[in-house]
């Protein structure tokens, strides 16, 4: 368990420790969420895991040279996206020059080569030290047929700041077409200094935060989610299988259902998986790792620097509450945690286990919901987002069971990673199958209790 001296004693480390970026002459503090990053990706340089990457296909005419302009203007208005981070034992980075449009010519290729070749450039590593972390890729199939890829490195960008980039280099694109300036309102705060005000709050709000996250936190329960592998000897904390499913939803019962109970997609999701553990368990005091956006201010929505930070959503219901309940306390939680300076989640976790203890069977879910691209109005044609994997469905969390999941037009996509020498595929399959059971459930009779719910068949299947 954690102690209320462990917990504050954390969260007073981490919540004004500063990194440097910029270089000797101009130390400032990135993100929370910002350094976390860089430790965890520096190993990880030369592989995709930490890409994020949209690709779209644009039907009619493109004018490459306005496109080119959109580019460097883009990176100008946001210095994140020429910033080339240092491949140094400490976080440190400068500003280089804005990125160039990269133009592929790939006439008449087939749908599976251009598949291919698109699949190349999301999976190409950027070169720590040397070039910034935003590539932005025209594949040219014909004059009217193209694939746009835009690649940023999660250290650059997060899931809010990938949709206001998409909206701003459509504005940016239109200007230049046009030869009129665009119309995107001025960032007034620099992201350096948005960050720096997120990490290093003022005594009485620093003061706040570790109150809330030690009463959060105070005993910690483990959790004893059964495996059916036996698993080897030792801790990890990398998933190494995936499973995944759809969820259909053409009538949009699931959105109806999100209105009556008046909670977003998260809180819906998270109840579901807290629905299966507490089948699985029995437990009624439980907690999922997720991330916000932290963007609650006017200053921090002007960015699309990554500044959401990990948080711990914990609830604890009775054991036939009913799913109404059950994804209300979740709402509720997930509002109260917003607000507040996060403490890094896999240090409350050794914290509470110490040095050494099994990690496989504790804690609980890292939970990430990736609501749909909101399509900008693109200018001289049609633009269609097309699904894509990057990963090839390799684990892309470091919890040991995450789920993941992608609202698509009509339907959600479950993505379920876990630690194969704990759980099989069938087990794995069977968990993510009854967090989508519980959502249905939940949204079809929010009365219904977890008692009449037939959960999953049995612990020990």
């Amino acid at each position: 368990m954690v102690g209320d001296e462990q917990i504050a004693a954390l969260v007073r480390h981490y919540a004004g420790r500063p990194a440097a970026l910029g270089g000797s002459s101009a130390a400032t503090a990135l993100s929370p969420q910002q350094s976390d990053l860089w430790r965890a990706a520096r190993p990880l340089v030369s592989t995709p895991v930490f890409l994020a990457t949209v690709v779209f296909r644009l039907r009619g005419p493109v004018h490459r040279t306005a496109l080119a302009a959109a580019v460097r203007r883009l990176s100008l208005r946001h210095d994140l996206l020429r910033t080339v981070f240092e491949n140094g034992p400490a976080p440190a980075a400068h500003l280089g020059e804005p990125p160039e449009l990269r133009v592929v010519e790939a006439p008449d290729a087939a749908a599976d080569t251009a598949e291919e070749l698109v699949r190349g450039i999301a999976r190409t590593p950027f070169r720590f030290g040397e070039e910034p972390l935003f590539r932005v890729t025209l594949v040219c199939r014909a004059e009217d047929d193209y694939l746009l890829v835009l690649t940023c490195h999660q250290l650059v960008i997060d899931g809010y700041g990938q949709s206001l980039l998409l909206q701003e280099f459509t504005s940016l694109y239109r200007a230049e077409i046009r030869g009129e300036p665009d119309d995107l309102p001025e960032i007034k705060q620099p992201y350096r200094e948005t960050a720096r005000l997120l990490r290093n709050p003022d005594p009485e709000v620093r003061r706040g935060d570790e109150e809330f996250w030690t009463s959060r936190l105070r005993d910690l329960p483990v959790m004893s989610l059964p495996g059916d592998r036996p698993g080897p000897e030792g801790a990890t904390l990398a998933p190494t299988g995936a499973v995944e499913t759809v969820l259909p939803d053409p009538d949009g019962a699931v959105v109806a259902g999100l209105r009556r109970l008046r909670v977003n997609l998260f809180a819906l999701f998270a109840a579901g998986t807290m629905a299966m553990l507490h089948g699985y368990t029995g437990q009624t005091d439980l907690w999922v790792a997720t991330v916000v956006d932290n963007r609650l201010t006017p200053e921090s929505q002007a960015h699309v620097g990554p500044l959401a930070g990990p948080r711990v959503v914990r609830v604890g219901f009775a054991a036939d509450a009913t799913f109404g309940v059950l994804a209300r306390a979740v709402q509720r939680e997930v509002w109260a945690t917003m607000e507040r300076q996060h403490i890094p989640f896999h240090d409350v976790i050794t914290a509470a286990t110490g040095d050494g203890a099994d990690m496989r069977n504790l804690g609980s879910v890292g939970i990430t919901v990736t609501p749909s691209i909101q399509l900008p109005d693109w200018p001289l044609g049609d633009m269609e987002p097309l699904e894509f994997d990057p990963l090839e469905g390799e684990p892309s969390t470091g919890s040991p069971l995450a789920l993941l999941v992608e609202e698509q037009a009509g339907r959600y996509r479950l993505r379920l990673e876990f630690d194969e020498s704990r759980f099989s595929h069938g087990r794995a399959h069977d968990m993510m199958t009854t967090i989508a059971d519980a959502v249905v459930a939940a949204t079809a009779d929010p009365q219904r209790s977890l008692a009449s719910w037939r959960g999953p068949t049995s612990a020990d299947d």
